[in-house]
């Protein structure tokens, strides 16, 4: 008798052990980083008995959770890069409404002024054909400096998402050191806490949206995280503190480092591999700065070539050179913060038509200046016949440089914050050149035809800026597409190995059902058979 109500009374603790976990599973289809459960059986091995052996039942021994930890780490992987890519075009897609094509875009204001002198040249005493111009060229420094500040409002989202990023990162971070601890102190059980392993994995995939991370799994059952190709995040249950901190050169732009042992150490973008924050950094690095500079190389060489070729020309009396009409914002050259020595760097631009859209980096290395193109140019021995010819700039220096002081020169950056009209008097326009009396404005409007931007015409200029962004947005969203094509894919792979379907639950359900009744109904009989002794011994 007791043997039978022993395999009895294991059957049916193995079948509602059954049950819970599938009514677990049923109600938890739903929850973000479930993974299935699983009870798992053994046999209670066999009695010897002088007939053979005899079987004692069933032992439960575990419950675990469907996991594949290459699946998991391919999602990881893929849903940090589509992250990464999603960021990049999200900026990127800001950028390129800014460069309009339409009547209130750039490009049509800089014809727009240059047409103006089509009446000056026709009527040059005409006041009002005078006035226009002016206006004219008021309406296009107002659309340059508009463009400019849209482009700079860009780098202040882009800076304070990654501050924002930064902060959400450390606390998914800390919540992974906190359940790395109670995994390290529940592991000794000899069972695997398989909610705390969802919950863990679950954090993982979002830090992932953040950060590109690396797992490495401890025999304590806890995972360590490390980042930019090495750099450890979190061992255990200490975990270190990531920061954005100021660019190197201009403290309105940050970038990625981790804070350890009281030093903040400055982390390289380009190893990062994936998530928001990278695809953030990418973009501040790339794209933006050559966007701005676009702009401010228009706008320089509008300038330089609208005031020279004013120049040329006379005013009406009192007879004199036509005074500039515009003005725009100075090149710099901005000091690392890591510089040692006391050297200091002026530039200013010789020829603005040759400005380029790069920055340019200057480092002191045995003995002398070397120079190299941002963001991944190489560096080469500084020649000023060189850096004029192919930039249109001339440098000074003073001060004494260090082993390693390193400058960053921004031809173009501001030079269209600050572009403005200085040329009040529309009766001080120079139309009159030294054989015409409307010669000079006939020049300014040829100016429209005229290849001053590296070989090409302002509009063509203009539009091969427009072209070049839409270009670059094109490739991202083909790259975001891709990677989220991925990231979802390896997604449906995981989930059908490790999340709940419902239709194999619901036949789960009944099948164990029927096994609880099944046990129940040998529980049954050996009450029916004990008490059939008790009546026969009773007689």
């Amino acid at each position: 008798m007791p043997g039978i109500i022993s395999l009895g009374t294991r059957a049916m603790f193995a079948a509602q052990a059954q049950l819970n976990t599938t009514a677990a599973n049923i109600s938890n289809a739903n929850t973000p980083g479930y993974s299935r459960q699983t009870v798992e059986l053994e046999t209670a091995g066999g009695q010897f008995t002088g007939a053979g052996f005899f079987g004692k039942g069933v032992n439960i021994t575990t419950v675990s959770r469907a996991h594949d930890a290459f699946l998991s780490r391919e999602v990881t992987l893929s849903q940090a890069l589509a992250a990464h890519d999603a960021a990049r075009l999200e900026q990127l897609q800001r950028v390129e409404r800014v460069f309009d094509l339409g009547e209130n875009g750039l490009g049509a204001r800089v014809s727009a002024f240059l047409n103006a002198f089509v009446d000056v040249a026709s009527d040059p005493n005409d006041p009002s054909a005078r006035q226009v111009v002016l206006s004219r060229a008021q309406a296009l420094t107002s659309q340059v400096r508009s463009v400019a500040a849209q482009l700079d409002s860009i780098q202040t989202g882009v800076t304070e998402d990654i501050k924002t990023s930064v902060d959400a990162a450390n606390q998914l971070v800390q919540r992974i050191a906190d359940l790395n601890q109670q995994i390290a102190r529940v592991k000794g059980f000899g069972h695997e806490p398989n909610d705390l392993l969802d919950q863990r994995e679950q954090l993982i995939n979002e830090l992932n949206h953040y950060i590109g991370v690396t797992q490495i799994p401890a025999s304590d059952g806890t995972v360590g995280l490390f980042i930019g190709g090495g750099q450890k995040l979190l061992l255990g249950s200490n975990a270190l503190e990531l920061r954005a901190l100021p660019d190197t050169y201009d403290s309105s732009r940050v970038v990625l480092g981790v804070h350890e042992g009281g030093v903040d150490r400055r982390l390289d973008d380009r190893v990062l591999g994936g998530g928001s924050i990278a695809g953030l950094l990418r973009f501040q690095r790339e794209d933006l700065p050559v966007a701005i500079n676009e702009v401010g190389r228009l706008a320089g060489v509008i300038a330089a070539r609208v005031n020279a070729q004013h120049a040329a020309g006379t005013t009406p009396p009192p007879v004199a050179p036509g005074p500039p009409i515009f003005a725009t914002g100075a090149p710099r050259a901005l000091p690392a913060s890591t510089n040692t020595g006391t050297a200091a760097v002026g530039v200013v631009i010789q020829d603005a038509t040759l400005l380029s859209a790069k920055d340019l980096e200057l480092t002191f290395r045995s003995g002398a200046w070397q120079v190299r193109e941002l963001p991944d140019g190489s560096f080469t021995a500084l020649s000023a016949a060189q850096l004029l010819s192919d930039h249109g700039l001339q440098l000074s220096f003073s001060g004494t440089a260090q082993e390693g002081d390193r400058f960053l020169l921004e031809p173009s950056r501001l030079v269209a914050a600050s572009m403005d009209v200085i040329l009040n008097d529309p009766m001080r326009l120079a139309a009159t050149s030294a054989t015409e009396s409307n010669g000079n404005a006939k020049a300014m409007l040829a100016l429209r035809d005229e290849r001053m931007v590296r070989g090409m015409t302002l509009a063509d200029a203009y539009a091969g800026v427009t072209a070049s962004v839409g270009v670059r947005v094109m490739g991202a969203e083909a790259a975001s597409e891709m990677s989220s094509s991925i990231a979802k894919d390896a997604e449906v792979r995981r989930n059908n190995v490790e999340g709940v379907n419902l239709d194999e639950e619901a036949a789960r359900l009944i099948q164990f059902q029927q096994a609880y009744q099944a046990a129940a109904k040998v529980l049954q009989v050996a009450q029916s058979v004990f008490d059939t002794l008790l009546q026969t011994a009773a007689r």
